[in-house]
């Protein structure tokens, strides 16, 4: 598993890469299982699918803490995939917390189980103290990424059949 987070001024950008046990269409399911994000992403407390025709709309409710401050955070997202490869997000800022983002999964089926890389970068719209500030959001950012990674893993591995909740 490989975790990059990188900030430069306002602006984050993060990537996982790893391997899962699992055949592709297995990690698809858990992955856009959005009713369930939460279940996925530890900094998630509520997730709603506002729309679900052809174009997903996502809307995650998100309790973000650094150090002792918290604050809410909402992210809505358009969500589109591709077949059972691709999983993309881009941030509508009207309805969320950033002025601008995406989040992407590529999925590859290699042998002994799939290849999946996260990607995401974002702007938020909300200030961020400029020394201290973008350094505490990349290890929060790092720690949540090795959660959901860790998350996912045991998700897919399950000795259980995966099953997406409304479905």
């Amino acid at each position: 598993m490989k975790i990059a987070v990188s900030a430069r001024g306002d602006h984050f950008h993060m990537s996982l890469d790893m391997m899962l046990r699992a055949p592709v269409r297995r990690v698809w399911h858990v992955i856009t299982d959005y009713a369930d994000i939460r279940r996925l992403n530890p900094a998630v407390k509520r997730a709603t699918v506002i729309r679900r025709d052809g174009l997903t709309l996502l809307r995650m409710h998100i309790r973000s803490c650094v150090l002792f401050i918290c604050f809410p955070v909402t992210q809505t997202e358009a969500m589109t995939a591709r077949r059972h490869l691709r999983v993309r997000g881009v941030i509508i800022p009207q309805l969320s917390s950033f002025r601008s983002g995406y989040s992407q999964w590529r999925l590859q089926a290699v042998a002994g189980g799939t290849k999946a890389r996260f990607e995401a970068t974002f702007t938020p719209s909300f200030y961020i103290p400029p020394l201290i500030g973008p350094w505490m959001i990349r290890r929060k950012l790092h720690d949540e990424m090795r959660k959901t990674a860790s998350r996912l893993t045991a998700w897919v591995d399950a000795k259980t059949p995966y099953k997406a909740s409304g479905r």
